[in-house]
């Protein structure tokens, strides 16, 4: 490595940051933040090189799909089952025999009267069809981790997190920074309610004109009325985790909002299918599992020093890679969203949606061969969507995007002005062009062969940090033995961070906006006996309510 520069990284951070973080979070830098100069990088071609692959496959060979729902994450009245003009608020059609995960989120939003009664469903219907449900977790309450437990069955440790707002420094409590005193939270943790759900593994088959309703079968969230929204703002949530299976013929997919569900249920055959409302939060499908796997091999010897492990990632913006010496990549953030060009990017889920509606965007001189009604959501294509002001079709125009009567929504970003190699992506450049992704739902899975040639014991250590708080699994097996060395003892792992940061004094707002809050980090440290070889495996997911923006460090000691 001839040259070596201070690699600075901007957190990710949210506009509006109220009650807790809302992922539809779309700003970057405070501005305060000094920014970051280009530098030149080396391609090293020791370094390991972090590239997801995604599985599109189960193990049995079936084939897996992603169904992502955070479009409009504030619900309004467009949205409605029950609504003057009815419509669901996603709509996946003709779903052929395979696994689908289902990540729907959304918050009640201005859709109704905030003391009004509220509800949430899911809808399957066919010409003729069969599904069963496998996996299930459904949750207004902020409490992910239960969610995330009753739909992996699978318990969560909560070691340790903050809660800065409203907190007053007193007797055992100390301030962990300086702007702030937050109270520690420590061992708390979440067993699954899986055994709760009736409806798990049940065959339903559906005849022509038919549709059921996940409130209809799944008799635990209406007894304990957990797909009603609560009550009292317009950021009161909704979030929910399926898996179910196509067994036969084609099964339609609809997630829908009512305070009447007898109306809802009249109006089924004539509602809107879920058009894609234009804020920076996405729905659509992706051919392929929540699940991307980064695997690669490290060798540590006598001579290895200790620090930061240099690692290569490639993107849009480097596509034939670049090595990074500092060792921070990011994960669950599009390419355009940091400064320089250190997000591995092929962790993002690449999505896509039918909504007609986008027809009606393009420009009058745009030609009927080169319109399309699909969406792309991913880091390849601008969000673009139109009816712009004069102000805004300017700043877009001066990237290189046609607009007016030659206006095309959702088009290549490569087809504009965009910051190659190690330049700098400003703040307006991912603003007014780049899709906001976080990979919410989405596990990220890092297989790692790992081999101690030197003669003494050396710690590898996996560092995850972000503001948000994610959780996590890990496992180190004596690669010859195959006996296990160390692991997560069977638990998801929380990550320390603050999960109700303080209000902005200077904030105009009501309730106030919230201030960027610290970013935390978990360190995975495996012990490496001299002469074995290991086989590490870390599967990190990014649940939601949260900012989703991950920075992860690897080092040896």
């Amino acid at each position: 490595m001839k040259n070596t520069f201070k690699l600075l990284i901007l957190l990710a951070a949210a506009a509006a940051l109220i009650t807790q973080f809302g992922c539809s979070s779309d700003t970057r830098a405070s501005a305060s933040t000094p920014p970051p100069t280009a530098a030149k990088y080396d391609l090293d071609p020791t370094a390991p090189v972090i590239e997801f692959v995604a599985e599109t496959k189960s193990a049995e060979g079936k084939p897996e799909y992603y169904l992502f729902d955070d479009n409009p994450e504030h619900l309004n009245a467009k949205y409605l089952a029950d609504g003057e003009t009815p419509s669901s608020i996603v709509h996946f059609e003709n779903l052929t025999p395979g696994l689908y995960t289902v990540f729907s989120y959304h918050h009640r939003g201005y859709s109704v009267d905030f003391w009004t009664d509220l509800y949430y469903d899911a809808a399957f219907s066919s010409s003729s069809g069969s599904f069963k449900i496998l996996n299930l977790g459904i949750d207004k309450n902020w409490d992910w981790n239960q969610a995330w437990a009753d739909y992996t069955n699978t318990p969560v440790s909560i070691p340790e997190y903050l809660r800065t707002f409203g907190c007053s420094c007193g007797a055992g409590i100390a301030p962990d920074h300086a702007d702030g005193c937050p109270a520690v939270i420590r061992d708390q943790s979440r067993t699954p309610n899986t055994e709760k759900y009736v409806s798990l593994g049940a065959e339903r088959e559906l005849s022509a004109g038919e549709t059921a309703y996940l409130s209809d079968f799944e008799s635990y969230i209406t007894e304990n009325d957990i797909n009603h929204f609560r009550y009292g703002g317009w950021n009161e949530p909704m979030w929910m985790m399926m898996k179910f299976e196509v067994l036969s013929g084609t099964v339609n997919f609809d997630t829908l909002a009512y305070t009447d569900k007898a109306a809802a249920k009249n109006n089924f055959k004539t509602l809107l299918k879920g058009p894609y409302d234009n804020e920076p939060q996405y729905k659509g499908i992706a051919e392929n599992a929540p699940i991307v796997t980064a695997a690669f091999e490290y060798e540590i010897n006598d001579k290895t020093p200790s620090g930061p492990v240099h690692v290569t990632v490639k993107n849009s913006r480097a596509p034939e890679g670049i090595t990074i010496p500092d060792g921070v990549f990011a994960t669950n953030v599009n390419t355009w969203r940091e400064p320089l060009p250190i997000a591995a990017e092929s962790d993002l889920m690449r999505l896509k949606y039918a909504d007609d509606t986008k027809m009606g965007l393009y420009g009058s001189e745009v030609p009927d061969g080169w319109k399309n009604n699909i969406w792309q959501f991913d880091a390849f294509h601008t969000k673009h969507y139109g009816n712009y002001d004069t102000e805004q079709s300017e700043k877009i125009a001066s990237y290189g995007v046609p607009v007016m009567t030659k206006f095309q929504p959702n088009i290549d970003i490569k087809d504009i002005k965009h910051p190659s190699g190690s330049e700098v992506c400003d703040d307006d450049f991912y603003k007014y062009n780049a899709c906001n992704l976080g990979n919410f739902g989405v596990t990220e899975r890092y297989e790692i062969r790992l081999k101690n040639s030197g003669s003494k014991t050396r710690k590898f250590n996996f560092y995850l940090s972000s503001i948000a708080g994610q959780v996590y699994r890990y496992s180190l097996t004596d690669a010859e033995s195959g006996e296990t060395a160390q692991s997560d003892g069977g638990t998801y792992i929380m990550k320390k961070f603050d999960d109700d940061p303080p209000e902005d004094p200077n904030s105009k707002s009501d309730p106030k906006e919230r201030l960027k809050p610290d970013e935390y980090g978990d360190t995975i440290a495996f012990s490496l006996e001299p002469g074995k070889t290991y086989s590490a495996v870390i599967e990190i997911t990014t649940l939601t309510g949260c900012v989703a923006p991950m920075h992860n460090r690897m080092s040896v000691e």
